[in-house]
């Protein structure tokens, strides 16, 4: 999605809301030619703006008839790139529905070559973290998402691998939206915490890797929260911090 077509789907919701762009009594919107002249675009760039409303389910293109608002309200867009800190909350949620369970299943019905490409995985955040790379940061992150991404396609349930790609994608965006600090990021712990998931998987006990998976996910909540506080978002920093707290004592 390009900045310009993102930037004008919110102002045309803009002028939607504050009625500078009208509708007749069937919900139907002006025309694209009246549209674009109002808005001072060309028409193709106008389209590309509909279809981004008409993806978020704001507005209908009906053949032959026009481009029409539908019946639900949505005050604003929200785009990968301009995540609220408060998304990152949302995702930990999910994730915490899903991935214990997801281990526990790998952990009982593991192949030796899923189990290859789990150790592969971490192993790989070893010698990154004993490395002196400038890019070590970056490099940590991408092997923490591929291990996690491995352990759910080592379930072999399309489902869940279709609804993990769709929160890994939400979680990459939201990280880099919100100002993490990952230089402040205890490495060698959150390398424990993988080590420890991938033995409990080596072993076939689906419970440890449930709750370690559980326990890793609390405590990135938690690392979460303190970057989030160090980087002015206060509020934010509580209601994750309430989250870790509450779960704290729960078990898959």
């Amino acid at each position: 999605m390009t900045e310009q077509r993102r930037t004008l789907a919110k102002k045309i919701l803009n002028h939607i809301h504050r009625g500078e762009i009208t509708t007749n009594g069937e919900g139907k919107l002006p025309s694209e030619r009246d549209m674009a002249s109002f808005l001072g675009v060309t028409r193709p760039i106008l389209r590309q703006a509909i279809a981004v409303l008409e993806a978020f389910g704001v507005l209908e293109i009906r053949d032959r008839q026009g481009i029409f608002m539908t019946n639900y309200e949505i005050s604003e867009m929200v785009f990968p790139g301009d995540w609220p800190p408060s998304t990152m909350l949302e995702i930990f949620q999910v994730r915490m529905l899903l991935e214990p369970s997801a281990a526990r299943m790998v952990a009982e019905n593991r192949t030796p070559e899923a189990l290859r490409t789990i150790k592969e995985s971490v192993a790989q955040m070893a010698v990154i973290i004993d490395s002196e790379r400038p890019d070590r940061e970056n490099l940590l992150a991408k092997w923490n998402r591929i291990l996690h991404a491995r352990i759910i396609a080592a379930a072999k349930n399309q489902f869940l691998s279709r609804i993990y790609e769709t929160i890994s994608q939400a979680y990459e965006s939201a990280s880099t939206s919100i100002p993490f600090r990952r230089e402040e990021l205890p490495f060698d712990a959150i390398y424990d915490e993988h080590l420890r998931i991938v033995d409990a998987i080596e072993r076939k006990d689906g419970d440890a890797a449930a709750a370690l998976v559980l326990e890793h996910l609390q405590s990135s909540v938690q690392r979460a929260a303190h970057s989030l506080k160090n980087s002015g978002f206060g509020g934010e920093t509580a209601i994750m911090e309430n989250l870790f707290s509450s779960d704290s004592s729960k078990k898959p």
